[in-house]
């Protein structure tokens, strides 16, 4: 399967959200906050980055779409929110293969990485 790299800074989610794709033969970095996320980025590029937009700043999020996609235009990276307005009219939002509001169903998410 593919590289992962999770990020989210409410620690129920993402534990949750790894567990789903380990068990589904993905290999998961978990990060709860950008900085960890970028050393993991840098380290071992994921093919795929799930990605909350507020962490908890909404510019935290918005800077490593910036940061992963100068980095890789090869990477996926798929922003999950409760707040996906905070993209619109935003250059981040071109920058993104997908968003998705929260709730998102774990189906959809496994679907999302697909490629």
């Amino acid at each position: 399967m593919s590289r992962v790299l999770l990020v989210d800074d409410d620690a129920g989610a993402l534990a949750i959200r790894k567990l789903v794709f380990e068990s589904n033969g993905h290999q998961v970095v978990a990060a709860d906050n950008a900085g960890f996320a970028r050393e993991r980025f840098h380290a071992e590029p994921p093919e795929s980055v799930i990605l909350d937009l507020r962490l908890p700043d909404l510019e935290d999020g918005l800077a490593l779409i910036r940061e992963f996609r100068a980095l890789s235009s090869q990477v996926k990276i798929v922003v999950v929110s409760g707040w996906c307005a905070d993209l619109d009219g935003r250059a981040e939002g071109a920058l993104v293969d997908l968003i998705l509001s929260k709730p998102v169903r774990s189906e959809v998410l496994l679907g999302a990485i697909r490629v």
